[in-house]
């Protein structure tokens, strides 16, 4: 115990920890922040330097604990907008990140153990590969992916239609690998070994430049292109705070501010994720409740009044004896007849469901306590046509996914749809690192996107990535878009998907299984 808690061994903890909270402090700072709500782009480069220098000084013990410390941490600067929302998710969402660096810290050190001198090459691998995996499943999340930083930086991200966002974390998670192993001895042996860190980011420095050009030369010219008019309407009323009366000001200031936007002649109007709270077709069917049926009314009403087609946001409600459907639905109306309606396939987990009711029934019955709504999931790619235009309904964090957009596109979609409610966090950062991963879904299929958010980021993204329209977060008012329909290149992600991160999950398990086979000499 003397030994371990000796001065030199406290000083060297200390320093750890602090080297790790400057990490992860300059990681969060790197995506819109609550010091810049844009975000440092340039800072996710160096951002990670820190624990590569950590991971070779650390045994395999410390690489747990430490990973713990900086997952938590590093999410808690960064997710610190979720203490707006909910404190309990601000505690949830870091410890699942502590957990998964508990993983990822220990197998960053084995590459570094396994391959002394290249072990840089398999730590990136495993690291697009963890970033990738943490995506998927219940508790999938692609906030924090690191290639999202570099959302304003077009020819950069380019390389996204052949790669996805795993292209760009690449490039962007390679010098701070490099730099940290360099320098994992300290800057004496960094000045007199250059020649060991010279080439690597020599090649760095090549494969930069050529993102950068491809970035150029792909771009997409769309002057040809036909153009779509909506009007994005942004009421900036937040329809979590439920009840009735909250239900009816939200939807008069949709009329109000519909009816200025119609003075244009949009060619379609389209409201936020459950802009129209009450069931629209349940409270036709049933007439259940008074003054839901007067507000379903009332939209009718309005759209008898005009011949602007309408996409909105609605809550589809179905009961049946005990049994209670309710699905987080895109609908589309044109003449006042429902044309289609689209069922959100990728639900929030915790929020908007949780599939583990027999298995963990305590926290599923707090859940239900904090008054969430579960909704059911859509299993269709449901694509809308309106005048010739083929749109791809996304609700909310489904443009998150890379996946999601991908298939739409391969079922026909000529623009992302678009619908959010992002208005339960009031911070600025939170909508706009929303908005900045939806960009990436632009460039991946090369199709535009409209986003429809009831306070923030109300947008209009080319196939370049380009935003071509906004409002300001947090205000009333209404986006004419003028969305141009590119539909003439299917690019090899779309066809392909996410092959580059299947690929560095390959390297990975064969990078491990050969360095165990050299270090162990398991085959002579």
């Amino acid at each position: 115990m003397k030994n371990i808690l000796n001065r030199k061994n406290v000083q060297n903890i200390f320093f750890e920890l602090l080297l790790l909270s400057v990490g992860a402090l300059v990681f969060a700072l790197s995506f819109p922040s609550f010091i810049n709500r844009w975000g440092f782009a340039p800072l996710a480069f160096i951002s990670m330097i820190p624990v590569f220098i950590i991971i070779h000084r650390i045994g395999y013990v410390k690489a747990v604990l430490y990973g713990a410390f900086f997952g938590y941490l590093s999410y808690s600067l960064f997710n610190y907008w979720l203490a707006t929302f909910d404190p309990v998710a601000f505690i949830v969402v870091p410890i699942i990140y502590a957990s998964y660096f508990i993983v990822l810290f220990p197998a960053l050190k084995l590459a570094d153990s396994l391959f002394p001198k290249k072990g840089y090459i398999l730590q990136i691998f495993i690291w697009i590969s963890y970033e990738f995996l943490r995506t998927k499943g219940f508790l999938g999340y692609s906030y924090g992916v690191i290639g999202y930083t570099q959302y304003n930086f077009l020819s950069l991200i380019g390389i996204s239609d052949i790669t996805g966002v795993a292209g760009v974390t690449f490039i962007v998670i390679y010098p701070s690998i490099i730099l940290g192993n360099a320098l994992k001895r300290g800057l004496k042996h960094f000045k007199d070994n250059y020649r060991v860190w010279f080439k690597p980011s020599a090649l760095w420095l090549l494969l930069f430049l050529l993102f950068n050009i491809y970035g150029v030369v792909a771009k997409i010219d769309y002057s040809k292109s036909p153009v779509w008019r909506p009007a994005l309407i942004q009421h900036n009323i937040n329809s979590w705070r439920s009840g009735i009366e909250i239900f009816e000001a939200a939807l008069d200031k949709l009329f109000q501010i519909s009816k200025e936007a119609m003075k244009e002649n949009p060619d379609a109007l389209i409201w936020s994720e459950t802009a129209f709270v009450p069931s629209i077709d349940y409270y036709m069917r049933t007439r259940a409740d008074r003054r839901r049926v007067e507000m379903v009314q009332s939209l009718y009403d309005f759209m008898d009044e005009t011949d602007v087609p309408l996409f909105l946001g609605n809550n589809d409600l179905f009961i049946n004896g005990n049994e209670r459907l309710n699905y987080n639905s895109v609908l589309h109306y044109d003449n006042g007849e429902q044309q289609g309606k689209y069922y959100k396939t990728h639900l929030v987990p915790f929020s908007e469901h949780f599939p583990y009711e027999k298995i963990m029934p305590r926290l599923y019955n707090y859940i239900l306590s904090l008054k969430v709504n579960f909704f059911a999931k859509g299993e269709e790619y449901t694509v809308f046509e309106q005048d010739g235009v083929k749109l791809a309904p996304l609700i909310c964090f489904e443009d998150t996914f890379g996946y999601l957009s991908r298939e739409f596109i391969l079922n026909g979609g000529d623009i992302l749809l678009n619908v959010t409610n992002d208005s339960w966090s009031p911070e600025h950062a939170c909508n706009i690192q929303h908005m900045g991963i939806a960009v990436f879904r632009t460039v991946e299929n090369r199709r535009s996107m409209i986003r429809s958010t009831n306070g923030g980021y109300t947008t209009a993204i080319d196939p370049n990535g380009k935003r071509i329209g906004e409002l300001e977060p947090f205000t009333e008012g209404y986006l004419l878009a003028e969305v141009p329909v590119f539909n003439s290149k299917t690019t090899f992600y779309t066809r392909f998907g996410d092959w580059f991160n299947i690929l560095s999950i390959i390297i990975s398990m064969v990078g491990f299984g050969w360095g165990f086979i050299l270090k162990y000499k398991l085959f002579k």
